[in-house]
């Protein structure tokens, strides 16, 4: 197989002599990586054993002609089997919001590091105020995307992989002490959703989990809540799905006052299906409507952001945080108690240890100290001792 170099229109390009499938003699054009021609005759020259070597290798890839925006688009659509439609609403939101608009245009062959990076760096950190989490999930979006277009043959090398991510603070979330959430869940008593709201605090179990928890998997024999479903997100509105991944499946130890908590709770759901008989629409969870339904998170939501209301009247500087900070109060106050990080790591349902240290290390700057002080401790054979769990459902 032979090449050479020809002038056309000013520009240079590769022609080389090859075969068909028929054993017919044809000639090749190649105008470079842009598809335009080399505006110098050297670059053309350096090209062309290039080029040589990976039609010889069957690795050459003609440059594709879609933009990125459409590579983005066909990833989305075929992302949608293969995550939960939470997950892909958030997936949706970067890439039709932020990722199309701006690079949307540009053919992915003449999408260059230098775009991303200011995507990144001036577009969505400055103009955008987005975070540096979302940033790097768009990132990662980018990434996949354009892993599967080299896959598939429609680029040579992923462009992404070479850009440095904008650096920043972790965003910081709010906690409550003590005696704010003993306040909360006082005033919360009285409100039909004060079960969701005593097993947030107590547990650490996320919104969705807590929605979806099943009665058959509470024991109150052993103590014991089983977290196997959540209540999520579904194209049609909500459903029971399996829980964010497999860390998630997880039992975690009930406080004897959430214990106590959980047997009022049901008679009091056994009391409503009794009194509505067979207009009672049984879902089997312990958090459900007085008809038997699931609860939807925007009523939640609302009942939660009411009380916090109510309480910031009679105290103005109460400080407002998000239903899933209670995870995060649960967490910090633990930690603070002293418990082990490993055992707040399995009552959240944290993958590793690793996250769960990572996610409380700007709350408590001396977390890691005193764990090591305490390992230490045993290695030398100094006597620990040992702190009782701080209860968070005192009543």
């Amino acid at each position: 197989m032979r090449g050479h170099i020809a002038s056309k229109w000013g520009k240079y390009y590769i022609v080389v002599d090859m075969t068909d499938e028929n054993g017919k003699r044809k000639k090749k054009w190649f105008s470079g990586p842009n598809k335009s021609g080399f505006l110098r005759k050297k670059d053309a020259e350096k090209a062309l054993p290039e080029i040589l070597n990976s039609i010889n290798k069957g690795t050459y890839i003609e440059p594709s002609k879609e933009t990125f925006g459409t590579i983005m688009e066909e990833w989305l659509r075929d992302k949608k089997t293969e995550v939960k439609h939470g997950t892909w609403k958030s997936y949706q939101w970067l890439v039709e919001t932020h990722i199309v608009p701006k690079l949307g245009n540009i053919q992915v062959i003449k999408l260059r590091p230098e775009h991303l990076h200011e995507f990144y760096h001036k577009t969505l950190l400055n103009k955008c105020n987005l975070s540096v989490g979302s940033i790097k999930k768009a990132h990662v979006l980018i990434l996949d995307a354009l892993n599967r277009a080299v896959q598939w043959g429609k680029i040579a090398q992923n462009v992404a992989t070479v850009v440095k991510l904008p650096q920043g603070k972790k965003a910081k979330f709010q906690v409550w002490n003590e005696e704010q959430l003993r306040i909360f869940l006082e005033t919360a008593a009285d409100d039909q959703y004060f079960m969701a709201f005593e097993l947030a605090a107590s547990t650490g179990m996320r919104k969705s989990e807590i929605l979806g928890l099943a009665r058959e998997d509470i024991d109150l024999t052993t103590k014991i809540a089983s977290v196997r479903q959540a209540y999520t997100l579904a194209e049609d509105g909500y459903d029971l799905d399996d829980t964010k991944n497999d860390s998630s499946v997880r039992s975690i130890a009930l406080f004897p006052k959430t214990v106590e908590l959980l047997e009022r709770h049901l008679r009091k759901q056994r009391a409503e299906q009794n009194a509505l008989k067979h207009l009672y629409d049984d879902h089997g969870l312990v958090i459900q409507t007085a008809k038997g339904t699931p609860v939807n998170q925007r009523n939640l939501m609302r009942n939660y952001y009411r009380i916090i209301k109510k309480i910031q009247k009679a105290c103005p500087d109460f400080p407002k945080i998000r239903f899933h900070d209670l995870r995060h109060t649960h967490a910090t106050l633990l930690l603070k108690a002293g418990i082990h990080p490993k055992i707040v790591q399995e009552r959240l349902g944290h993958s590793s240890i690793n996250v769960t240290l990572d996610t409380y290390s700007h709350v408590l700057p001396n977390l890691q100290e005193a764990v090591l002080r305490n390992v230490g401790d045993s290695i030398t054979g100094q006597q620990i001792e040992e702190k009782k769990p701080l209860y968070l459902d005192k009543g």
